[in-house]
């Protein structure tokens, strides 16, 4: 039988094929409503149906994999609803986090996020994607850690795949993800970087909009009637 547990510290067999698999639907090789199989997944990561199956319920807490009775394991998509709540929560969540980040400052938190930033820039500089959607993501990990807020570390540690999910369908609509990239996060980093909480927080509260609004009308657009059509609506109101 698969190990599933973890042993001496090292993620089990499970985790190893949730992370492989979860690799895949950030990268978009698997996509939105793909069947997630689990003979054809055991056979791919030579485990056993067991053992995907756990792997599958991680990703379902997760929120990138959903159960369709009778059918299976899919993986899931973002409604636009799901998009301007994600965004919403993100706001939220990234808001405190920058308030206490600033409030808790330490030199070592500042050199830690003075790197992040220079990896930021060199991505760019590079006009590395990936390394640039890494650096996204590492960037706001870095501020929520310094809030050092326990239980906010722990909603963002949740929430993350679908946040790299979120950031993985927005990238498309930037015009110019390398251009944007350092505007969007450095006003953030100076904010904190200077002690001013209110600054970081008021940044931070509005950082993700943008993305969100544009993710939510292409999802309304590409929605079935009626919620398309209820969600254009409600869009133009706004």
């Amino acid at each position: 039988m698969a190990r599933t547990k973890a042993v001496s510290g090292r993620p089990g067999l499970d985790e190893v094929v949730a992370e492989g698999i979860r690799e895949k639907i950030l990268s978009g090789t698997l996509t939105t409503g793909t069947h997630l199989v689990e003979a054809d997944l055991g056979q791919e990561f030579e485990v056993s149906n067991g053992t995907v199956r756990s792997a599958l319920r991680h990703l379902q807490n997760e929120g990138l994999v959903e159960f369709r009775p009778r059918r299976g394991m899919f993986v899931a998509g973002l409604s636009a609803v799901d998009a301007l709540e994600l965004c919403s929560l993100r706001n939220s969540l990234e808001a405190l986090a920058a308030e206490l980040a600033a409030r808790n400052l330490t030199d070592e938190d500042a050199s830690r996020l003075k790197k992040t930033m220079e990896d930021m820039r060199r991505a760019v500089t590079r006009r590395d994607k990936r390394a640039c959607m890494e650096a996204d993501i590492a960037f706001h990990r870095q501020i929520v850690a310094m809030s050092r807020h326990k239980r906010l570390i722990q909603m963002y540690g949740l929430l993350e795949s679908q946040i790299r999910l979120f950031m993985t369908l927005t990238e498309p609509m930037h015009s110019d993800l390398f251009a944007d990239m350092i505007p969007l996060h450095e006003p953030i980093a100076d904010a904190v970087l200077s002690g001013d909480a209110a600054a970081a927080a008021q940044l931070s509260s509005i950082h993700n909009n943008p993305d969100g609004k544009a993710l939510a009308r292409h999802m309304a657009a590409e929605a079935p009637e009626p919620e398309g059509k209820a969600l254009r609506r409600a869009g133009s109101r706004r």
